[in-house]
């Protein structure tokens, strides 16, 4: 099953389901990888939660080295993220920036890590390819995620 067969290009490489009843397999997180190797960010996005006014928001994301994110925190929501493929450092940090914890994210561990609303955090990428789920609650507003300057 192919991601524009599912769903809507919202935006580049972030695609939403077309609805909730859906099941994602390796063929779609392949898809997604693929996606993500043609953004010029190395990353891309299937939103399975059908639009952005959703209370649940569920995104599989998928990332190709080389990869960090910005520094960036999520005022109004915690969010928790489940590795499912390859490795990544999930970072935390302090409002100056300086780094406070550090834990590598391993795929298919089972493991899921939690963050709260407010604290201070980024991704790095490790392996050649990383896929995670992230869960927070929506809605979307322009100000849930707040850059570090």
């Amino acid at each position: 099953m192919k991601l524009f067969d599912i769903s809507l290009n919202t935006a580049k490489q972030i695609f939403h389901s077309k609805s909730w009843n859906l099941k994602v397999d390796d063929e779609l997180i392949g898809d997604l990888l693929l996606h993500a190797r043609q953004n010029e960010n190395n990353k891309a996005r299937f939103c399975l939660h059908p639009n952005s006014s959703q209370l649940m928001q569920v995104t599989y994301l998928a990332f190709i080295a080389p990869y960090e994110d910005k520094i960036h925190c999520h005022p109004f929501r915690p969010e928790v993220l489940v590795p499912i493929l390859g490795q990544a450092e999930a970072r935390t940090f302090d409002e100056s920036g300086k780094l406070l914890k550090s834990e590598l994210m391993i795929g298919g561990s089972g493991h899921a890590f939690s963050t709260d609303s407010g604290h201070w955090h980024s991704l790095r990428v490790k392996s050649t390819e990383f896929v995670m789920i992230e869960i927070g609650a929506g809605p979307f507003r322009s100000d849930s995620t707040v850059f570090l300057k």
